[in-house]
Order: C-alpha cells, then sequence, then structure tokens
C-alpha cells in the first residue's frame, strides 16, 4: 500500500471547499462515455491549482499505479472548486482519493497573469508574484478559476 488512499466515485458526491487540500484525486464527467482524473496541486486565493491527467476512462476508477504513470493532458489549471465539488452547480465532479505526503514536481515555468499593461504581473502556484510586458501576459492564462464548461467544452474540446 503506497501513499494513495482511493475511495472511488460513489463514496463522496460533495466535498465541502474547506476539506478540499492538495494531493486530493479527482474525477469528472468528460462525456455521457468518458471520465478524466486529475489532482489538486495547491490552494490559492482564488481556487485550486489542479492537473488534469492524459488518463481518460469510461468508468470513474482509476488506480495507484494509472495515476504514478499520468502525464498532464494541458498545463494546470485554476479550477472553481467551490462550484465543482462543494455547490455541485455544474458538471459532475467528484473527489475520489487522496496521495498523502503529495509534494508538486514540475512546476517551474507554471504561471497564470493579471493586471493591464504596464501593472502586468505573472504568479506562479506559490502566489509569488513577478512584473511582465504585456506581450508576456498575453502568453499566460489569467488568474480566474474556471467552471466546468471551461474545461469541458474550451480546453478540452479536442480531447
Amino acid at each position: 500500500m503506497g501513499d494513495f488512499k482511493l475511495w472511488g466515485w460513489d463514496k463522496k458526491p460533495r466535498t465541502m471547499l474547506r476539506f478540499i487540500k492538495a494531493g486530493d484525486i479527482f474525477c469528472f464527467k468528460l462525456d455521457e462515455q468518458r471520465y478524466c482524473f486529475g489532482r489538486i496541486i495547491i490552494k490559492i486565493f482564488i481556487g485550486h491549482v489542479a492537473e488534469l491527467f492524459d488518463n481518460i476512462s469510461n468508468s470513474p476508477d482509476i488506480s495507484e499505479a494509472e495515476i504514478k504513470q499520468a502525464r498532464r493532458l494541458i498545463e494546470p489549471v485554476i479550477l472553481d472548486s467551490y462550484s465543482l465539488f462543494d455547490r455541485k452547480s455544474e458538471g459532475e465532479w467528484r473527489i475520489i482519493g487522496h496521495q498523502q505526503n503529495y509534494v508538486p514536481t514540475d512546476m517551474n515555468g507554471v504561471y497564470f497573469t493579471y493586471g493591464e499593461e504596464p501593472w502586468c504581473k505573472k504568479m506562479d502556484i506559490w502566489e509569488n508574484e513577478i512584473p511582465i510586458s504585456g506581450k508576456e501576459a498575453e502568453s499566460l492564462p489569467r488568474v480566474a478559476p474556471l467552471g466546468d464548461y471551461n474545461i469541458r467544452k474550451e480546453l478540452l474540446k479536442d480531447i
């Protein structure tokens, strides 16, 4: 038994915001037949930064080995964790497990941006801010929490 505790899709349909933490493994319905998985990386002031795994399945079950072998499907995103997991006001998203002692890796170069020229800034997942040009800001995702529609219909529309 490793650092993972997986309880599956049916145990907890809802997770209150204050109980969502780094290392939580989640699953969501990508469409009528397919499920996508991911992990909460860290909590920030506006939501939770998360990574989505390249493991897409016809069932909402994932093994520890599959998590360990998974790669990122896209760059990390900021989730509207309150709407997705607590209020459950959009989509079907559930916390299905937790990885104990999770430490984020491969976070160099993961930035989000906010502000307008000439006050643009980029922020890493630890909320460190660095002034940047408007041109650089255009190439980065905004500091904004994403909901079900943003993830499924915009970011993953070609999956």
